[in-house]
């Protein structure tokens, strides 16, 4: 008797399934719907590889750069790369080639005109296009590279009452008399341009973008408080902005800013009209497909042109790329990276929002409800793929 309990526990022991502890959801997957470019990227991911191959360095890395770039506009995302590219220009690029700025507004502005002209897949295919995207691509890539613009912080303790009287001793500049009006500019208008003019001509860096983001941020805070006007009542802006949007410091800054380069033009210490004017009217919104949040950049680069150049020993932008003749040969074999990107079907037209990444959604459990509905013969299913998993560990 003792033999034949012992063989029923030990077969007991083996044959006796585990409790079923995970869910086993029954209802079909869902479906990725997220936008997708020709060869079945997602958006933001090929935004991402894209951008990041523009950072890299080789051919590998310019074959992939020119690779996505034609994938996003064959599928739709023209105003996407447009945006991309004055995004990197700006932020790594910059004070390094400030003509990588007019650069992109003559290409632009030629892909404009044809986009205009031709149907959408003969715009994908015209070889100008093409040559136009490839070496733009490659010249954001070969182009020398910058430090991002960091705006110094500005204390709360700036923002009492007094403080600027306190700190602002500079002499009046011919800048500040050419700009600043008594009849619609109030003090702190005045105080700040000698400010800055004092500091552009010391080549004070961070203290140039200080008083320009203090001047900045005081104008929100006395718009907050007065519910109108800020520091300024004069419309400086352009005319398609609103009439409040007209008002506002950062207008009054980048004119400031041109008197101050105009004055070092006329002296021969910076030879950069082109740049300057391009990114006065990035500043004002010529370009709509710019992100908003670099308008202030401009302001900074405006700035730091004044600052730094100067002190070059040539005070003008040098060329975008060191090997013209290698970027003409690489231009010359683009065509094929947008030919294999047309052989796949247009799925849908993407827009600027797709490249931010969006979270995936967790599946939700099922409710009482649901777990009710289920037969009883999709629960005998569930037992034997419990069972089958178990019995496969032996």
């Amino acid at each position: 008797m003792r033999i034949k309990f012992t063989l029923i526990t030990v077969m007991n022991n083996v044959y006796r399934a585990p409790i079923q502890q995970e869910q086993i959801s029954m209802l079909p997957k869902e479906e990725d719907k997220r936008p997708r470019t020709r060869s079945g990227y997602l958006v933001p991911e090929a935004y991402a590889c894209y951008e990041k191959a523009l950072g890299e360095v080789g051919t590998a890395a310019s074959g992939k750069a020119i690779h996505f770039a034609a994938d996003l506009i064959c599928s739709g995302g023209l105003d996407i790369w447009i945006r991309g590219a004055y995004s990197y220009a700006t932020n790594h690029i910059g004070m390094a080639n400030p003509r990588i700025f007019v650069y992109l507004k003559q290409r632009i502005s030629e892909l404009d005109k044809k986009a205009e002209a031709l149907p959408q897949e003969s715009f994908y295919s015209h070889p100008d296009v093409q040559s136009s995207i490839v070496e733009s691509v490659l010249v954001l890539q070969l182009c020398p590279k910058g430090p991002k613009i960091v705006w110094p912080k500005v204390e709360d303790s700036t923002k009492r009452p007094g403080w600027l009287r306190g700190v602002a001793g500079s002499p009046e500049t011919k800048a500040t008399r050419a700009v600043w009006s008594s009849d619609s500019d109030t003090p702190p208008l005045y105080l700040v341009s000698n400010e800055i003019c004092r500091a552009i001509q010391e080549g004070a860096q961070q203290r140039v973008l200080f008083w320009i983001r203090w001047l900045l941020e005081e104008d929100v805070r006395v718009r907050k408080e007065t519910k109108g006007h800020g520091l300024s009542t004069k419309e400086r802006g352009p005319a398609f902005l609103t009439q409040k949007s007209r008002t506002e410091a950062g207008h009054y800054v980048a004119e400031l800013l041109f008197a101050v380069y105009k004055e070092l033009a006329a002296k021969g210490s910076i030879r950069m009209h082109e740049e300057f004017r391009e990114i006065y009217g990035l500043w004002q919104g010529g370009e709509k497909r710019m992100p908003t949040k670099f308008r202030k950049d401009c302001l900074a680069l405006m700035a730091l042109i004044c600052c730094e150049v100067p002190r070059w020993k040539v005070p003008a932008s040098q060329t975008l790329v060191a090997d013209p003749v290698r970027l003409s040969r690489a231009v010359s074999q683009g065509g094929s990276f947008f030919n294999e990107v047309l052989a796949n079907p247009m799925k849908e037209t993407i827009k600027a929002s797709m490249t931010r990444a969006t979270k995936q959604k967790k599946a939700k459990p099922l409710t009482e409800k649901e777990q009710r509905e289920l037969t009883s013969e999709e629960k005998f299913s569930e037992y034997d793929r419990a069972m089958e998993a178990y019995l496969s560990k032996f």
